[in-house]
């Protein structure tokens, strides 16, 4: 750390100055131990001093430098600490500058320097919470964007679709258009109401207060009566669904709602976006020495773009280009599974290649229940 003339002024004049006393106390020290003087003069004596005890001499002189020296050291580390006080009032205002860095660590000693990268570790995680600050701020903001035009979207069409009817004082629309007009604005009502509902899911998975509600559960017979609901819907689209699981009673702890949502999820994703898919397959196996079971949602559908599953469990989030909802999907269902994948202790992640593409689910068999409702 370079000083200022000032800094090295002060600092100089505090050497000379200790340096004088230094060695006057030395010299007394050298007299005290003289039993009788020959002579007045002190200077006779000290000659006398060094003549006859010249090894005292030596060590009172080696003691009172090593003083000195250790005092201007102590003196050189307070004008540091000084310049180290002014440097960290300057770094204040350059929390809100990502791109500015802390102090540098190897100009202020041995002794400041474990300071110096305490101040630029708190610095740092200032310079991050910041960062993260903005970030929920423009996530909001972008959140508030998506959420206006997924509502808007359909809401247009609502009511462009039921001013025609309403509009229609003589009755001059046929019947088959008027329930044609009515079952489109249901069906937009419909894609607000699913919107709506992943919103609230979304937020009440993120908040901070966030609880599970534990409880034990046969994850093998939720699988099974799962991969049930969906034979129906799965059959029109030419799909078969299924479940596996290995045991055949897969007991656990968790919240049974929850878990029924984040298959559900990854169900309906697999039967919206899993282009040209013949099937979509549940299994599930146990690793009861490591305390977790693994849940596998596969399809054989269209590969996901390996630069899209960096991306897809970003809320609002969609592999296609544009923000079109002609899939019904809200972009919240992915985001909904990670949040409640994450509240039981678990991670998911996503492989996808030209063969199959698959959602993998970790659980604990037995979590920590830290988060209770």
């Amino acid at each position: 750390m370079k000083l200022s003339v000032l800094d090295w002024l002060l600092w100089v004049v505090k050497a000379v100055v200790s340096a004088l006393l230094f060695v006057f106390m030395g010299i007394g020290g050298i007299l005290v131990t003289r039993s009788a003087w020959t002579s007045a003069n002190w200077l006779l004596e000290l000659q006398a001093a060094w003549a006859q005890q010249q090894p005292l001499v030596i060590i009172v002189g080696l003691v009172v430098v090593v003083l000195w020296l250790l005092l201007i050291r102590h003196f050189y580390e307070a004008v540091l600490l000084n310049r180290l006080i002014e440097a960290v009032s300057d770094l204040a205002p350059r929390v809100r500058n990502t791109e500015s860095e802390g102090l540098p660590e190897k100009r202020w000693g041995r002794r400041l320097r474990p300071l110096v990268t305490n101040v630029n570790g708190v610095f740092d995680a200032a310079q991050a919470a910041m960062a993260e600050e903005r970030e929920i701020e423009r996530s909001k903001d972008e959140m508030i964007t998506n959420v206006s035009h997924d509502l808007r979207t359909p809401l247009t069409s609502i009511l462009g679709y039921l001013g025609l009817i309403i509009n229609d004082e003589d009755e001059k629309l046929a019947r088959k258009d008027l329930v044609k007009y009515a079952n489109t604005a249901f069906s937009k009502a419909g894609q607000m109401k699913s919107l709506v509902e992943d919103l609230f899911d979304y937020t009440q998975v993120h908040q901070v207060d966030f609880k599970l509600r534990w409880a034990p559960l046969d994850l093998a017979a939720m699988l099974q009566q799962l991969a049930v609901n969906y034979e129906l819907e799965a059959k029109n689209k030419h799909v078969v669904v299924s479940a596996v699981t290995n045991p055949d009673t897969i007991e656990m702890v968790g919240d049974p709602d929850r878990l029924a949502r984040v298959f559900m999820n990854l169900i309906n994703n697999a039967l919206k976006y899993g282009d040209g898919a013949t099937f979509v397959r549940l299994t599930a196996k146990t690793n009861k020495s490591e305390n977790y079971v693994e849940v596998r949602v596969q399809n054989n559908g269209e590969k996901i773009p390996a630069d899209s599953i960096k991306r897809l469990f970003d809320r609002f989030y969609r592999v296609e280009s544009s923000r079109n909802t002609k899939t019904g999907g809200t972009g919240l269902g992915l985001a909904i599974v990670n949040g409640v994948v994450e509240a039981h202790g678990g991670t998911v992640r996503v492989e996808s290649d030209d063969d199959l593409t698959s959602f993998i689910v970790q659980l604990p068999l037995q979590p920590e229940l830290g988060n209770e409702a």
